[in-house]
C-alpha cells in the first residue's frame, strides 16, 4: 500500500554503472512497482543506459538519464534539488556513493526525506587508490548525518554505523530477499547432470567470482576424493573466475556446468548446497537454496552468519579452510535425517523473513513513517 497522505512523488537515484543490476537495484525496482501500482508518481535518476533504466521505463516510471557529476557535486545537487522541489517529492531514495551524496545534499532544506540503501559489501566506502578512498570516506562520513534513514542488509553493518555516529533510529535492517514464487517456478525447469553422478551431488550455483571462494570448494573436493567419499561436486554459473577454476585439476570429481538456464533448477537437485564465501555479502542463490529446502554449508562471513541459526538451520565453517569444509560436507552427508531437519528449519525462516514481499512492505512502511514527520 502506498503511504496514505496526499498523492505523493517518489524520486529514486542510482549511480551504479555496472553492466548488470545488483541486488539493491532489483529490490528498488520491486518497491517502485508497488508505488506505481498504488498510483504514486515515481521518477528515477540514473546513469544513461544503466540496466535499471529500461526495466523502470517498462513499469511506467519516469526515467531521467543523467550523469551524476562526481567532479561537480554542487551543480548536480542544485539540479536534483530543483527537481525534488518541482515534483514535491516526499522521498528521495538513493543507492551508490555518488547518488547518496547528491540525495543527502539535495534533500537538505527541502521537505523531502533522504533514504540511502547501503550494503555490508559497500561500506566503509572503497576506492581504487588510497587518495580516492580517503576522499570518498571523508565525503560519506561528513554527510551521512543528513540522511533521514539508512537501509542496510546486515546487523553487523548497523553496529559499525552506530559506532560511526549514526543514530540507531535512523537505521532499518532489511536483509537480502528473493522472489519466492519465481524461485519455485525456476526450480521446476528440467535439468540433469551432464554425467551420471557416482554419489550425492554437492555444489554451488551462482556468480563465479573471487569473493565466492570456490577454489576452497575445489580443494575440499580433492580432500573428499582422497578419503574415498563418493560425493560429486558441481559448480554452475559464469563469471571472471570460471576459466581459472576449469584449469584447476585438483579433483576429477568437480563438474563445471558454466551457464545454466536456471540456477534454482540445479540447486533443487543438490544433496548439499555449498557457499564457501571469503568476503562479506550474501549470494542470492544461498537464499534460493534455503527456500528450496536444501541443506546448506557456508562460510562464517558478515552477512551470511546472521541469516540463519548456526547448527540448527545452517552449518558454518571458517572461510578459506578446505579441510574444515570437507569435514562439514562429510558430516552432513553422513546424517541425512539431521540434514533434512536443518534444511526444513532454514526453509521456514527463509519463506517467513526473506521474501521480496516482506522487503517491499518494510520499505513502504519506512516511507509512511518518514512522511508523517
Amino acid at each position: 500500500m502506498v503511504p496514505d497522505s496526499r498523492p505523493a512523488s517518489y524520486v529514486f537515484v542510482s549511480s551504479r554503472r555496472n553492466s548488470s543490476m545488483g541486488r539493491v537495484e532489483r529490490r528498488i525496482l520491486r518497491v517502485m512497482q508497488a508505488l506505481v501500482d498504488g498510483h504514486a508518481h515515481v521518477s528515477l535518476i540514473c546513469t544513461p543506459r544503466a540496466p535499471i533504466e529500461s526495466a523502470a521505463r517498462d513499469m511506467g516510471v519516469e526515467v531521467l538519464p543523467y550523469h551524476l557529476d562526481a567532479f561537480n557535486y554542487f551543480r548536480t545537487r542544485s539540479r536534483v534539488r530543483k527537481y525534488l522541489q518541482r515534483q514535491g517529492a516526499a522521498i528521495v531514495h538513493s543507492t551508490g556513493l555518488e547518488a547518496d551524496l547528491v540525495a543527502r545534499w539535495a534533500a537538505k532544506g527541502v521537505p523531502t526525506a533522504a533514504v540511502n540503501s547501503i550494503t555490508c559489501v559497500g561500506w566503509p566506502r572503497s576506492g581504487p587508490t588510497p587518495l580516492s578512498r580517503y576522499v570518498r570516506r571523508y565525503l560519506d562520513s561528513s554527510t551521512i548525518g543528513n540522511a533521514d534513514a539508512l537501509i542496510i542488509d546486515a546487523a553487523a553493518l548497523g553496529r559499525r554505523l552506530i559506532d560511526a555516529g549514526v543514530e540507531r533510529d535512523r537505521i532499518l535492517l532489511d536483509p537480502p530477499s528473493i522472489d519466492i514464487p519465481e524461485v519455485f517456478a525456476q526450480a521446476e525447469e528440467a535439468w540433469r547432470p551432464p554425467d551420471r553422478p557416482a554419489g550425492p551431488l554437492v555444489g554451488y550455483g551462482g556468480r563465479i567470482e573471487e569473493s565466492r571462494g570456490l577454489e576452497v570448494l575445489v580443494a575440499a573436493s580433492a580432500i573428499l576424493d582422497a578419503r574415498g567419499a563418493l560425493a560429486e561436486v558441481v559448480i554452475a554459473g559464469e563469471g571472471p573466475l570460471l576459466r581459472a577454476l576449469r584449469s584447476n585439476n585438483r579433483s576429477s570429481r568437480v563438474r563445471y556446468l558454466g551457464y545454466v538456464e536456471s540456477v534454482p533448477a540445479v540447486l533443487a537437485r543438490l544433496s548439499i548446497a555449498v557457499f564457501p564465501s571469503v568476503a562479506p555479502g550474501v549470494p542470492t542463490s544461498l537464499l534460493e537454496a534455503a527456500v528450496l529446502g536444501r541443506p546448506i554449508i557456508a562460510s562464517r562471513v558478515e552477512g551470511i552468519e546472521e541469516l540463519f541459526v548456526e547448527g540448527s538451520e545452517i552449518k558454518l565453517v571458517e572461510p578459506g579452510d578446505p579441510k574444515a569444509l570437507a569435514v562439514a560436507i562429510a558430516e552432513v552427508l553422513g546424517d541425512p535425517d539431521g540434514a533434512a531437519e536443518m534444511a526444513e528449519r532454514a526453509r521456514t525462516r527463509a519463506i517467513d523473513e526473506f521474501s521480496s514481499t516482506a522487503s517491499v512492505d518494510r520499505h513502504l512502511k519506512l516511507y509512511r513513517d518518514l512522511s508523517k514527520r
